[in-house]
């Protein structure tokens, strides 16, 4: 390309004018500035490959920072998973192993009641001093909850922290004890005890321990400390019995008894009678 361009340049020098070919000198000047124009052509033309060299070598170092930078972004977003799921793992052996030790935890013990008396509810309601500050036992049986025994000042027990219970006269008389006051520390949530309060019918029998903590307006006012539901309400008792009515009811009217019943006098009846 380049031997083409410099004789090109010849012949235009040539045959504008007819001194070239006169003056020698003239000649070696024309030689000496194809010569170098020949060599600023190859500088340039070394010059352009090196660029592309160059460039070549940026894209492909700037196409290999974008792959060190992908690498590291997704390894870093495994490395973060992996601590996610090793943490939400380490989280999980935590609470089963909570959970194991709830299980074999044993269940707390019942706290010991010192010094108490087996009494009647009509004694306490006949002799409410005597009682005072001792502790008492008794069963009756169960009628609703009430707030008789609450926010009365001689007697306090705030509605906000206790409950109050009502227990019937007898199992013959239901009629309201209103003069015995049971009050009783209000459970937590989670508590065993609220669930037996929530469960609770009229005409459950419950064994009720507690301290005489007052004798306001000559009554006794009884702090419950332990409450048991040793018997179920005779609704349950008729609904038990109602029950085990309708499945001897099924057994009788079951056609596969009547199947069997008559097979068996058929077989009597074929069977002749020995002599």
């Amino acid at each position: 390309m380049i031997c083409e361009i410099l004789h090109c340049i010849q012949k235009r020098y040539l045959m504008n004018s007819e001194i070239f070919f006169k003056s020698p000198v003239r000649l070696v000047k024309v030689g000496a500035l194809s010569c170098f124009l020949a060599l600023s052509c190859c500088v340039s033309a070394n010059q352009c490959l090196m660029a592309s060299d160059n460039s070549k070598s940026d894209v492909i170092s700037k196409s290999d920072q974008v792959k060190q930078k992908s690498d590291k972004a997704a390894q870093e977003s495994s490395d973060k998973s992996d601590k996610s799921d090793k943490k939400e793992g380490d989280k999980k052996d935590a609470k089963s192993a909570d959970k194991g030790k709830e299980k074999e935890a044993p269940a707390k013990p019942e706290p010991v009641i010192e010094n108490v008396v087996n009494v009647q509810p009509d004694d306490l309601v006949d002799k409410p001093h005597e009682y005072l500050g001792k502790n008492v036992k008794f069963t009756a049986l169960f009628s609703g909850f009430n707030t008789l025994a609450l926010d009365y000042k001689p007697a306090m027990r705030p509605a906000k922290t206790h409950l109050s219970i009502m227990v019937y006269r007898s199992k013959k008389n239901k009629i309201p004890l209103s003069e015995l006051k049971l009050a009783m520390f209000t459970p937590p949530e989670k508590d065993p005890e609220t669930t037996l309060l929530a469960g609770l019918k009229e005409g459950d029998t419950l064994e009720i321990t507690g301290k005489v903590f007052s004798a306001a307006l000559d009554d006794p006012w009884v702090d419950i400390l332990r409450l048991k539901k040793i018997g179920g309400s005779t609704d349950d008792k008729k609904a038990d019995a109602s029950g085990k009515a309708k499945i001897n009811d099924t057994k009788a009217t079951d056609p596969k008894n009547d199947k069997g019943n008559g097979s068996k006098s058929e077989s009597e009846s074929k069977t002749p009678a020995k002599n």
